[in-house]
């Protein structure tokens, strides 16, 4: 048991680029992401599935915040892009293999064939539209 509230506490310590957490009764706003560190997106993603209340994707939303577009409860702005590239870390199933987990149809076949390829200093951007016509179990905020 030890061990395991040791590695939790590693992790944590690790997801130095949180964002904030949702609060209950309020929707909530992913807006200029530019992504971060993966393991602080997985700790938030996780954390807003928990949470389960409205998601709402705006503006831009690149690198590791992709993971949020794929949540049941999210939502992306018709206006919003989603950019793309790939892990400065690759190392096993860390970086693209682990973005790659959380992608769907489409986006995923393209990211995997292409986009993860893009460097990491660049992004590959497509609008919500299009990511809603690859994904088609993701969805666009209503106006």
């Amino acid at each position: 048991m030890r061990f395991i509230i040791c590695g939790l506490l590693i992790i944590l310590a690790a997801c130095t680029d949180q964002r904030a957490g949702p609060v209950k009764g309020e929707r909530y706003i992913i807006s200029k992401d530019g992504g971060g560190q993966i393991i602080s997106a997985l700790s938030d993603r996780a954390r807003l599935l928990l949470w389960g209340g409205p998601v709402e994707i705006r503006d831009y939303c690149a690198s590791a915040c992709v993971i949020f577009t794929t949540l049941p409860n999210a939502c992306i702005d018709p206006a919003a892009r989603i950019g793309f590239h790939s892990s400065t870390v690759n190392v096993g199933f860390v970086g693209n293999p682990q973005m790659a987990r959380y992608m769907r149809g489409g986006v995923k076949e393209r990211f995997l064939a292409e986009w993860q390829f893009v460097p990491p200093d660049q992004i590959h951007w497509i609008s919500a539209q299009d990511y809603v016509t690859l994904d088609p179990k993701s969805r666009l905020c209503a106006g």
